[in-house]
């Protein structure tokens, strides 16, 4: 059986130890970064000590903190006085909670902006922050979405981005199939990248017609194997690449049951 872990967004509502404890069952958590901070200050006598002794209570390892977004089209102002000190806290949360991921996310950009401007910009500022990450072991997960507006949008895209970057070890992909899925991506458009997946999210979505396939958004994640998604064929062929690392769910709904884990043994099984 490989390893699943759950993504904190799935509990959006629930308090952060609240979220930890409903994810016992599972291997590993996917934290945010607003979330801990808040939950910093809330208190001075919270600490991280805190939450990593939570984790171990539960027996979870941190797989992933949650995010840097919009980093790779901003001002170089913007990026040095507030993106870089952002993604000097998020290693630091990294480093003292025992995890070596981080995703970062591309900017949206509603301008019309030449696709090889987009793709040079974002190399730019991701080689950057790959260089400082390198310093603390810590890996650096790059994520497209496939939502309005996202500059990089699809595996193609976010190759041209990586493939020059491949010299940088701790550079990788994240791939979510519900973004996959959405641009009905070829399965075997992972095999050249197969040495450089990080992380693969689950969730699904309901395919009714092309038009409406490319206007849903992250509200309409649905539980991996209960939409139109291939998850048994995905995940088989991800092992037959020889990818080991984990799975982790991703939702979108406002509640989370404390069944998750066995909803996903019974789909997978």
């Amino acid at each position: 059986m490989y390893q699943t872990a759950l993504n904190q967004n799935s509990c959006k509502k629930d308090s952060l130890f609240k979220f930890i404890e409903k994810s016992k069952n599972f291997q590993g958590v996917e934290l945010n970064f607003d979330n801990i901070k808040t939950y910093l200050s809330k208190d001075p006598d919270n600490s991280l000590r805190d939450i990593r002794e939570n984790l171990e209570i539960f027996n979870l390892k941190l797989i992933n903190i949650n995010n840097l977004e919009n980093f790779s089209l901003c001002p170089d102002r913007e990026f040095n006085m507030k993106i870089k000190p952002k993604f000097e806290k998020l290693l630091y949360y990294a480093y003292k909670l025992e995890c070596d991921l981080i995703t970062v996310q591309p900017s949206f950009e509603v301008r019309e902006i030449p696709k090889w401007r987009i793709i040079r910009r974002t190399k730019k500022k991701l080689k950057i922050l790959t260089k400082i990450a390198y310093d603390e072991d810590i890996n650096i997960g790059f994520e497209y979405m496939s939502l309005p507006n996202s500059s990089i949008n699809n595996l193609e895209a976010a190759k041209l981005v990586l493939q020059p970057l491949y010299s940088y070890e701790n550079l990788g992909y994240i791939i979510d199939t519900f973004y996959f899925g959405k641009n009905e991506t070829d399965f075997e458009e992972l095999f050249e990248i197969k040495d450089h997946i990080f992380l693969i999210q689950l969730a699904d979505f309901i395919k009714v017609s092309e038009e409406k396939l490319r206007s849903i958004d992250d509200n309409n994640r649905e539980f991996p194997g209960m939409g139109s998604f291939d998850l048994h064929s995905f995940i088989k062929y991800t092992k037959e690449i020889y990818y080991r690392d984990f799975y982790s769910i991703e939702l979108s709904k406002n509640t989370c049951e404390n069944d998750l884990y066995e909803r996903y043994l019974n789909i997978i099984s």
